[in-house]
Formats: C-alpha cells, sequence, structure tokens
C-alpha cells in the first residue's frame, strides 16, 4: 500500500483530468511515482509498463469537474460575480466562459485556483483507494488535510486584517468591517471599508500613511476598492461623530 507522502497528489489529480489526446498516464504501485506515455514517442509499450507494476490511471469523468466549477459558482457571494459565473457555466462550452468569466475578478481567480487543487487532491486520493493502492483510513486522513477553501468575499477581509496585524504588532487592538460588507448579504459594488482600532495613534493622517501601501496591494489584487478609518481604542465608545457612531453600530469584528 502507497503512503500519501509517496505520491504527488497534484501530479495525480492532472492525469486524472488530462485529455490530450494519445497520452495515457501511469503509477508505479510500487513507488507511487507518475509517469506519462506518448502514442508513438515513447519506447514502452502499455503492455510492458502493466508487467513490471504500473498501474493506467484512466481520467475521470468531465461531469466531475462540472460539478467542481458548480459548487463552486455556489459559494461565492458577490452577487454580480455569481450570476455573471452561473451564466457562464450554463449550456456548451461552460468551461471556456467560465475561465474567460474568472479573469474579470483576480481575486475569485486565485480562489478557484487553490478550490480546484483540494478538490483535485481528494479525488486523487479517493482514486487511489478505488484501484486498491491506498488504504482508506489513510487516505481520509490525507484527504481531512485538504478541505474546500472557505468563502471568497471573507478571505479577503481576513487577508488585509492579517497584514495589519504584521505592520502594527502590539498597537493593533481590533480590526472591523463596516458599511453594506458588515451585512449577510454582501453588496454589488466592490469596496470594502474597515475601522483599525489601534491602541496609540500618532494621528490619523501619519496611520493612513502608513497603511496605504498594504491597502493599495490588497485593491490591485483583488479589484475591489479597500478603505480604512483609523481611530484610536476608546474612540467607538464614545463616537462623538455621525460617522463614527455609524461605524460603532454596524462594525463586525475580524481580529
Amino acid at each position: 500500500m502507497l503512503e500519501p507522502a509517496a505520491v504527488d497528489l497534484g501530479a495525480l489529480a492532472q492525469a486524472l483530468d488530462d485529455r490530450t489526446n494519445g497520452r495515457s498516464w501511469w503509477i508505479d504501485r510500487h513507488s507511487g511515482a507518475i509517469r506519462s506515455l506518448t502514442r508513438g514517442g515513447d519506447p514502452e509499450a502499455p503492455e510492458e509498463l502493466a508487467a513490471v507494476g504500473w498501474v493506467r490511471i484512466r481520467r475521470t469523468e468531465s461531469r466531475e469537474s462540472y460539478r467542481d466549477m458548480a459548487d463552486f459558482v455556489a459559494s461565492v457571494h458577490r452577487r454580480r460575480a455569481a450570476d455573471l459565473l452561473d451564466r457562464a457555466i450554463n449550456g456548451p462550452g461552460a468551461f471556456r466562459r467560465f475561465k474567460d468569466t474568472l479573469v474579470e475578478f483576480p481575486d475569485l481567480r486565485d480562489a478557484w485556483f487553490r478550490f480546484r487543487d483540494a478538490r483535485g487532491r481528494r479525488r486523487a486520493l479517493a482514486w487511489l483507494v478505488n484501484e486498491g493502492l491506498m488504504d482508506p483510513l489513510v487516505a481520509d486522513r490525507a484527504a481531512a488535510e485538504h478541505p474546500d477553501p472557505t468563502g471568497d468575499d471573507a478571505d479577503l477581509a481576513a487577508a488585509v486584517a492579517v497584514d495589519l496585524s504584521i505592520l502594527y504588532g502590539d498597537r493593533l487592538d481590533r480590526v472591523l468591517v463596516v458599511g453594506p460588507w458588515a451585512q449577510s448579504d454582501l453588496p454589488e459594488i466592490p469596496a470594502l471599508d474597515l475601522v483599525v482600532v489601534l491602541c496609540a495613534m500618532q494621528s490619523p493622517w501619519a496611520e493612513l500613511d502608513r497603511m496605504d501601501e498594504l491597502l493599495w496591494r490588497h485593491s490591485v489584487r483583488s479589484g475591489i476598492a479597500l478603505t480604512a478609518l483609523p481611530v484610536r481604542v476608546g474612540e467607538l465608545e464614545q463616537a462623538q461623530t455621525a460617522r463614527l457612531r455609524r461605524a460603532a453600530a454596524e462594525a463586525v469584528r475580524i481580529v
């Protein structure tokens, strides 16, 4: 029986999804090594590989890949993106339209690659079990290490909060989401508003300058405009301006 560490699960997932004419994929049942054969381009015949312990990796049905796309689209909360992706996966040519639509949403494209990779690795482990090459309990433990990534939009706020924690260290008290993104139904307008609560602060302008590169980087990556309001600890509780009172009423804590 093979151990998960002996198999390149990413390569196996790729082999299971490969639909190249004239190419076949094989795995060594003893070592877990993976290789391909190209018709007319390799000296070995498939029968020779099979005779020395190699197993043919037969591609999965296209419906598996379609299910991955459908499940991913169902996890997207941004209404415009979800609507466009849902339309893209309906009818002939779904795979090409889905890929083209993701170009409009760089952050979702990155999330899709992570989602597809996790699904592919779990599918590779299930295939190894079905072929009798891996113990089911061992495969289940390995599959638990590759869960579906969680939400697309929540990842952005969390990623920014982590970087703010690194930037400010002990000076950061908490990061809050305010405005429409603090509601359960995310807005169509791609903008994320944050309140950054600091234990000590020179001035709001100095802190905005300090955060500028970080916010710009995440905005470019995600295609979503980020704004931040730096405040001192206690300012939200006192809420002496209308903006702070609104922020205090809407705020959802991230860290």
